[in-house]
């Protein structure tokens, strides 16, 4: 640690309580001498050996002699091997006192989620050791233009979002809202059965479920998969080949679209179902009621925690994040509610997305069969498109499907 790129990165991973207090002492004297000359990348000791003295006056000459010998002994280079060795054996040092500390922490009752504690301290455990890469990125400039031209990814049911947006890809996360009872678990519904059958054999559709029963989504799933009312569903089930259609329209498995119930449910217990159900698209409904982030000082603060979490999900676990909101009274009958409009949050939800999809409905009697669609945030704007499509659609609430308007009707 006399150099001072290795002592900045382990500085906070010593445990001090676990170190002898030699060692403990000439650490935290290290610091000071970097801070007195900023411009050495390494401890001088010749230069050191009189400050560390002079810092410590009450210091008997034999004791000085003890911490002379360790200091000396600090000159010279390790190698490979005892580097990595030092290191290992630090960050199990570190692991081990964290675990330790949030057992007791349990024990007294103030863990709020053990699972999450516990999995964020072996997320750092492996990211130190290096079990976890974390590399630069390297891609040449050329392969990112192609990638945003290939136009590869995930593709929208509404032509209005596929014009003004590039396909989803894995790392996306958007937010999309609506004001209550105005078709927004329907418009879910719409576009996911048209996703699934796009994601690899292998991925899901994980629907992280905080509104009602979980159950009275699947007839939604249903009902947009096939462009089916309820009695046209039931018609196809009697003559037992309504499964079937399903199954072919959302990709060849029947648990493609996986449905949980989250209520009350804390970020470490949906972690341990993301873990588990290897996620393509997530879609977290509503994530405002998920625990776990009840630190923060205002209701705005804790919200941007929450949509910063679901963003890190899409990255973590390399798939498309998809998080509903619902829009303030602010928004109520308006058409195309502004960037400003989500409940309970005017920036904080906002700037944790890449996009945010407003579905804007009238509250004139004659348009109760339109919603309106824009996209007053969008990151993932085509290059040649425009940013918000603001455009009218059909809402066909008795199939659960959102349907663009035939050009020229």
């Amino acid at each position: 640690m006399r150099r001072r790129s290795d002592y900045n990165k382990l500085k906070d991973m010593i445990p001090a309580s676990n170190i002898d207090a030699q060692a403990v002492a000439i650490i935290e004297d290290f610091g000071k001498y970097f801070d007195k000359f900023p411009t050495h990348d390494a401890v001088d000791m010749t230069t050191f050996l009189p400050r560390f003295k002079a810092w410590h006056p009450k210091m008997s000459d034999e004791k000085f002699n003890g911490y002379k010998a360790m200091l000396l002994n600090c000159i010279a280079e390790p190698d490979d091997d005892q580097r990595k060795n030092i290191l290992d054996e630090l960050s199990e040092l570190e692991l081990m006192t964290k675990l330790a500390n949030l057992a007791d922490t349990f024990q007294q009752g103030d863990l709020a989620d053990a699972y999450d504690a516990v999995n964020q301290t072996m997320d750092e455990f492996r990211q130190r050791t290096g079990r976890r890469a974390t590399s630069y990125i390297d891609i040449p400039i050329g392969d990112l233009l192609q990638d945003e031209f290939d136009d590869t990814g995930i593709a929208w049911r509404l032509d209005c979002l596929n014009g003004s947006m590039r396909k989803l890809r894995p790392g996306d996360f958007g937010i999309i809202a609506g004001r209550p009872d105005k078709g927004k678990t329907s418009f879910i519904s719409s576009e996911i059965t048209n996703m699934a059958s796009q994601l690899p054999p292998d991925r899901n559709i994980i629907w992280l479920n905080n509104e009602g029963p979980g159950k009275r989504i699947k007839p939604r799933l249903y009902q947009s998969a096939l462009n089916l009312s309820m009695i046209e569903m039931k018609e196809l089930h009697s003559q037992g080949v309504l499964v079937g259609k399903y199954r072919e329209a959302i990709g060849g498995r029947l648990d493609k679209i996986r449905i949980f119930d989250i209520h009350s449910f804390a970020t470490g217990q949906v972690e341990a179902i993301l873990e588990e159900n290897n996620p393509g698209v997530i879609i977290y409904d509503m994530i405002d009621n998920i625990r776990g982030f009840g630190d923060a000082a205002r209701t705005d603060l804790m919200l941007e925690q929450m949509y910063q979490w679901g963003r890190e999900r899409s990255v973590k676990y390399d798939c498309i994040g998809l998080a509903t909101s619902q829009i303030s009274n602010d928004g109520d009958g308006l058409q195309f509610p502004t960037l400003g409009m989500l409940k309970d949050s005017k920036t904080g939800k906002q700037g944790a997305c890449d996009f945010q999809l407003m579905i804007g409905a009238s509250n004139d009697p004659g348009l109760v069969g339109s919603r309106f669609i824009s996209l007053p945030k969008n990151k993932l704007r085509r290059p040649d498109g425009a940013s918000d499509p603001r455009a009218e659609v059909i809402f066909d609430g008795l199939r659960a499907r959102y349907k663009d308007i035939p050009v020229g009707a």
